[in-house]
């Protein structure tokens, strides 16, 4: 009997039963990376699960995490605020399984919680503006920030419009841009400026 793993599929936008075509297991981690097939489409998939050895010498799989075609799930700097990277990673979960509006939902929701904590504003566009009045982020950014908002909004209001799997992903990076330039990007010119001006040693 093959052995089969439940992994994600990003042609199909599912999570699919795959056949197991290959495997290379890590005892020390009871892990193991995994090359399946996709019993819709019949593309191949290559992901990492955790492993059980049962009787007779036969493995069993854990749900794999996907790592090609593109991870499933894009690891986002411990910079950024540990309730931003939830709503961040359940974004990316929700394109994974083809919930595209819900996808632009979190990354609207990440985006209230950067100007509550930065900004100030009775709305999400004032708070927004606030962001770029203050300097936190430049125009580019302003506008892309405004773009994700009003596709949050075609995501969180009963309207005839959807939300593409195109424009979900761009929400989704440009969710991810924002906070990487907002936090970690301001983080390291902080800390290339101090070494900048700290006293050189003699030695």
């Amino acid at each position: 009997m093959p052995h089969t793993v439940v992994i994600d599929c990003p042609t199909c936008a599912v999570r699919v039963n795959a056949e197991v075509r290959g495997a290379v297991h890590d005892d020390r981690s009871d892990s193991a990376v995994v090359l399946a097939r996709c019993p819709a489409c019949k593309g191949p998939l290559f992901g990492v699960s955790q492993t059980s050895h049962g009787p007779d010498d036969d493995w069993s799989y854990d749900p794999a995490e996907r790592l090609w075609p593109e991870p499933a799930i894009i690891d986002v700097h411990l910079t950024i605020p540990a309730s931003a990277r939830r709503d961040i990673k359940d974004a990316q979960k929700c394109i994974a399984h083809g919930i595209y509006s819900a996808a632009v939902v979190l990354c609207g929701r990440a985006l209230e919680r950067l100007v509550k904590e930065r900004a100030s504003g009775r709305t999400l566009a004032e708070g927004l503006a606030n962001l770029k009045s203050k300097g936190i982020i430049d125009e580019r950014l302003s506008l892309w920030a405004t773009a994700l908002r009003k596709e949050r909004n075609i995501g969180a209001h009963a309207t005839d419009e959807e939300v593409s799997k195109e424009n979900a992903q761009d929400v989704l990076d440009f969710t991810i841009a924002i906070f990487e330039y907002v936090y970690t990007l301001a983080e390291k010119y902080a800390q290339f400026v101090a070494r900048k001006a700290a006293p050189k040693s003699d030695g």
